[in-house]
């Protein structure tokens, strides 16, 4: 039986190494509630979801399905979407910055286990760090991003890029893992296409 002292949420959240347990297991379930009524009826009930969000959220527009694990630890600035089947495992905060545009099938992932220690990894140890993604970011379909990275502001991650390491503002971010392959900050812009 696992000590208790390890199995808070507040332990899980700290970065610290922690264990499931009762406190996850309550608030997964209220998450699940509100995502798997919104999830079948096939269209996203803005303030159902920003009931299971971090308190200050604003609401994604999405098409569902999507799973976020806990809720209370995700964060949306305004105008932001989320398309079909992606999955927020937000054992730690997850911050997304206004106007970012997040792809089918992307996967934020905070939470991390033991890679060294076999005993640790069946005792079902696991330890989450913060993923932060600025404003007016966009995220391929696809995309990956590991726990503990932050990713700048306008920045554009190619389909199925693995994000491992911090990004700054204004990369256009590429492959496995995730390399800078040009700055968008002097790009020409596509605007004038528009009437051509």
């Amino acid at each position: 039986m696992p000590d208790p002292r390890y199995q808070t949420f507040d332990r899980m959240i700290s970065g610290k190494w922690y264990i499931p347990g009762p406190e996850m297991d309550a608030q997964h379930e209220r998450c699940w509630e509100v995502l798997n009524r919104i999830n079948r009826a096939g269209e996203i009930d803005p303030e159902g979801l920003r009931s299971i969000l971090a308190p200050g959220s604003h609401a994604p527009e999405t098409f569902g399905p999507v799973f976020i694990e806990y809720g209370v630890n995700t964060t949306f600035g305004p105008d932001c979407f989320v398309n079909t089947g992606t999955t927020i495992l937000d054992c730690a905060p997850v911050t997304i910055g206004a106007g970012t545009l997040i792809g089918p099938a992307c996967q934020l992932i905070t939470v991390g286990h033991p890679v060294n220690d076999a005993r640790m990894r069946r005792d079902l140890w696991e330890k989450a760090t913060p993923i932060t993604i600025g404003d007016d970011c966009w995220l391929g379909a696809g995309v990956l991003v590991m726990p503990g990275v932050t990713i700048g502001d306008r920045c554009v991650l190619a389909a199925g890029t693995v994000v491992t390491k911090d990004i700054s503002d204004d990369s256009l971010v590429m492959g496995v893992p995730g390399r800078v392959v040009r700055s968008l900050a002097d790009a020409p812009s596509e605007r004038p296409e528009i009437d051509s």
